[in-house]
């Protein structure tokens, strides 16, 4: 018999997997990095509650233009939802300042002398985008992608309700609870976890997490630290650009804090796979103490 369960909440771009393929995708370089230490997973039952082909579903009923359309078609799509421009302007317009793209790099890739410039003109906002596809180890098309998903499981509640009723059982157990979960899946497991009344999770590691930026505190406002889960670990390669802040008391304040680590070094080509992450020796040594403290 198992003595705890260890959930996986997936981020976006999963379709056409399955609950036994994320769990081999995620648990095979864990178990590799881990070594002798695998041994802590001996007796723990794995679960990976899979919603990436419902979130595909959800996002073509929609009817919303895909991010590849918005970047090519700019121009035509400035009619699109007022808010959801406000929101990715306003975070691209801060991964623009942090990886040092200039107002003159922006302005040249938009070709337009007289450009009006701001999170709030989507010409603008376009234009960062393909500065930043320049930049290697950066893919602009990606982190508008994963901003979009993020935007719309906040905002759109019919989304968030079917996506949190296939997440939510998988922390329905009597066994203890440990809990990774990786970009868009840190926001829908803290959100589930927030609200929740029962079902303890012992430890909860996100990583790759947007959870510390200023639009997604607002979404998901009033943040506070879920009562259902002990401990807390966040970590984050500083040049994944979707994962921009820490989860600190400035980025994302409450009580007790989340321990942060901004020293992940994520081979993957976008410094934002998972597998970058759960071969971390960080990741890997703050896993291994919650499952073997259970």
């Amino acid at each position: 018999m198992a003595k705890a369960r260890l959930v996986l909440v997936h981020g976006r771009a999963q379709q056409g997997k399955s609950e036994g393929a994320l769990i081999e995708e995620w648990m095979t370089p864990l178990r590799e990095a881990l070594g002798a230490r695998a041994a802590c997973l001996d007796d723990v039952e794995v679960r990976a509650p899979f919603y990436g082909d419902r979130l595909m579903e959800l996002l073509a009923q929609l009817n919303d233009p895909e991010p590849g359309d918005i970047i090519v078609r700019g121009p035509e799509l400035y009619n699109a939802d007022a808010d959801y421009r406000a929101f990715v302007g306003d975070i691209l317009e801060q991964v623009r300042t942090q990886e040092g793209v200039s107002e003159e790099q922006v302005v040249a890739e938009a070709g337009v002398a007289a450009l009006e410039r701001g999170p709030q003109n989507w010409p603008w906002v376009l234009a960062i985008i393909r500065a930043l596809d320049k930049i290697p180890g950066i893919d602009g098309d990606m982190i508008e992608r994963i901003l979009r998903d993020v935007w719309i499981y906040l905002e759109r509640r019919t989304v968030r309700k079917e996506i949190d009723a296939i997440v939510a059982p998988a922390f329905d157990t009597g066994l203890p609870v440990v809990c990774i979960a990786h970009s868009l899946g840190t926001v829908v497991a803290y959100h589930i976890l927030r609200d929740r009344a029962h079902g303890a999770v012992a430890h909860l590691t996100t990583v790759g997490s947007p959870l510390g930026l200023k639009i997604c505190r607002k979404a998901l406002a009033p943040i506070a630290h879920p009562k259902v889960v002990g401990s807390w670990h966040n970590a984050r390669d500083r040049r994944d650009v979707v994962a921009l802040y820490p989860l600190d008391a400035s980025h994302f304040p409450i009580d007790p804090v989340v321990a942060n680590y901004d020293g992940v070094w994520n081979r993957t080509p976008n410094a934002h796979g998972i597998g970058g992450y759960v071969n971390d020796a960080r990741v890997l040594d703050v896993l291994h103490r919650a499952l073997v403290a259970l």
